[in-house]
C-alpha cells in the first residue's frame, strides 16, 4: 500500500464551449507538488456535458500540463453517448502514471465530440490529483 503524499483538486461551474469536433480544454488541475523522488499519480476527471447536434460519441482525455498538446496519460477511448445528441450527461475518467524526479505535476481534462455538427458545452467539471 502506498501512503498519500499530496492531493490537489479543482472544480468549476463555468461553461466551456467544445467546438464541433476539436479537442477542447475543459479544466486544468494547477500544480500539485510531488515531495518524493518517485511518485505514483492518480488523476480523476469528472464533467457534465451537453453534446452538440449530430454528436455520436465523446472522447475524454487526461493530458500532462496545461492544454490540449500535452502528453496523453492513459488512453483516449471513444465512448458512445448515453443519451440523445443535445442532451446532458456526465462522464468520469481515471488514469495513473509514475513520475520521477519532479517537483510538481499538472494535468488537463479535455473533451472531444465525434461527428458534431454544432458545439457542445462542458457545464461543470472537476479534477482531483492524488500523489502516492
Amino acid at each position: 500500500m502506498f501512503p498519500l503524499k499530496n492531493i490537489g483538486a479543482v472544480t468549476t461551474g463555468v461553461d466551456v464551449t467544445a467546438v464541433t469536433t476539436a479537442e477542447t480544454l475543459a479544466l486544468y488541475s494547477g500544480l500539485v507538488s510531488t515531495p518524493w523522488d518517485t511518485s505514483r499519480v492518480f488523476i480523476l476527471g469528472w464533467f457534465q456535458f451537453t453534446s452538440g447536434a449530430a454528436v455520436t460519441a465523446l472522447t475524454p482525455r487526461i493530458r500532462r500540463g496545461n492544454g490540449i498538446t500535452g502528453i496523453l496519460v492513459g488512453d483516449a477511448v471513444v465512448e458512445q453517448l448515453f443519451v440523445a445528441a443535445g442532451s446532458t450527461e456526465h462522464r468520469m475518467i481515471l488514469v495513473s502514471e509514475e513520475r520521477q524526479n519532479t517537483d510538481s505535476v499538472d494535468y488537463s481534462l479535455t473533451v472531444q465530440q465525434t461527428a458534431g455538427a454544432a458545439n457542445g458545452t462542458v457545464l461543470q467539471s472537476g479534477v482531483i490529483v492524488f500523489v502516492l
